[in-house]
């Protein structure tokens, strides 16, 4: 399993992930597998999103799609977030 990991700014959290979760579909029709939000404690504007991917192709695709950066734009995404591909090593 491959993992994109995204962490930015966003102007409103609540908002920003209204909008994460009303664009999983679009995520899901791209090959993505799952998706988890998190929301820093220590600056609760500070987005962080784990997605999930059979194919690191796809997740690289899904990165760079309009789509993807049109939903940024809308949930208020601040700048460009820092975005970090890894591969899944089960220890246990």
């Amino acid at each position: 399993m491959f993992h994109a990991i995204f962490m930015g700014k966003v102007k409103d959290y609540d908002k920003w992930l209204s909008t994460f979760a009303e664009d999983g579909p679009l995520q899901k029709a791209s090959g993505g597998e799952s998706a988890r939000a998190l929301q820093r404690l220590d600056d609760p504007n500070m987005g962080i999103v784990i997605t999930t991917w059979k194919n690191l192709e796809d997740a690289k695709k899904f990165v760079e799609s309009d789509e993807l950066k049109a939903s940024m734009q809308r949930g208020g995404t601040v700048g460009k977030p820092e975005i970090i591909f890894a591969e899944e090593k089960l220890l246990i």
